[in-house]
């Protein structure tokens, strides 16, 4: 009986995966796959040591208050991990398929699958949440300190990592479910950041007109931005290209699934594993906008970067000199 019940859960997920590991949908097309996979390959090293940078220089950056570090922290950690499990994964997936291993195939891509619906969906709801949290900033001023604390973001963290595992479970259980499920949590991302950018927009239009209109009374021509401004507005740009990246690369595999669902064919399986690539490519696109739009964390990954890299030239050098010192003594012996 439970044999039978957990066979009715994973149905769905076995449809798709059993119609894209066939051997019907994968004549003709083996070369384009393996160059899919070499672009997942470098993908995945990329993201890697991108994200492993960000993480590693954000404990360097202090003009973040730590609850919004933590929301970006989360950020970088779903990106990370797309690099080490779920690009990883599609590697295995298209590989095997190329091989005409399609059991192994089938795992590798209801796995990916599962764990791609987890760190999508985390990455959708930090997104939005950094955004309310940049409005609550400029809207709660000096009490904002007060109410947004690092123990309440861990909570709220928490959450989503909890909604995206039941989301990932329910798309063992319905398609349907989990389709309604991720439109649902998508518009409601979209709707929340933005109401958040165009409150922001207002309040920094409100504020700015004031200080010219100040700077007018007091003779001043050209009036002085603050830099706590200045650094507000890099972050609010960051998070805006970083959910303009997000729904780029989401939107064709989506569309293309949608596709996929209603006409099997090759040349739609190839397409639906290009945009699959493209979707994994947003987790190495992030750092590269981080290191863009926000000036402090740039500093900071390059002085991890330059950190790592003397670190480990004096490594080498002190595992030289210890191997020369050994085979002068050798010789003198």
């Amino acid at each position: 009986m439970a044999f039978t019940r957990y066979s009715t859960l994973v149905a769905n997920q076995e449809t798709l995966t059993q119609l894209i590991c066939s051997a019907e949908l994968t004549e003709g097309i083996q070369n384009e796959l393996r160059w899919i996979s070499f672009v997942n390959i470098l993908l995945s090293i990329i993201t890697f040591f991108g994200n492993a940078t960000v993480l590693l220089a954000l404990s360097k950056v202090s003009g973040l208050h730590p609850a919004s570090k933590l929301l970006f922290r989360t950020l970088a950690a779903t990106d990370f991990c797309v690099g080490v499990i779920s690009q990883p994964l599609s590697i295995v997936s298209l590989m095997s398929q190329v091989h005409g291993q399609f059991n192994v195939c089938r795992y590798a891509s209801t796995v990916r699958f599962l764990t791609s619906h987890v760190l999508c969906m985390v990455s959708l709801l930090s997104s939005a949440a950094t955004n309310f949290d940049r409005l609550l900033a400029l809207s709660l001023r000096l009490r904002y300190r007060q109410f947004v604390t690092l123990k309440r973001m861990y909570v709220i963290v928490t959450a989503f990592w909890v909604l995206s595992i039941a989301f990932s479970v329910i798309s063992l259980i319905s398609e349907r479910i989990t389709t309604w499920f991720f439109i649902v949590v998508l518009s409601s991302c979209l709707i929340i950041s933005g109401i958040s950018y165009a409150k922001i927009y207002r309040i920094l239009h409100h504020n700015q007109t004031q200080v010219n209109g100040l700077a007018i009374c007091q003779m001043q021509p050209n009036p002085v931005t603050t830099p706590n401004v200045e650094v507000y507005k890099r972050t609010v740009s960051t998070i805006l290209w970083v959910q303009i990246g997000l729904v780029v690369c989401y939107v064709p595999y989506i569309v293309i699934g949608l596709i996929l669902r209603k006409n099997q064919t090759v040349p739609i399986v190839l397409a639906w594993r290009c945009t699959g690539t493209l979707l994994l490519f947003s987790s190495s696109l992030n750092p590269v906008l981080y290191c863009w739009k926000m000036s402090s964390l740039r500093r900071a990954m390059k002085e991890t970067v330059r950190k790592i890299c003397c670190n480990g030239r004096c490594e080498f050098l002190t595992t030289s000199n210890t191997g020369t010192s050994t085979l002068n003594s050798n010789n003198l012996d």
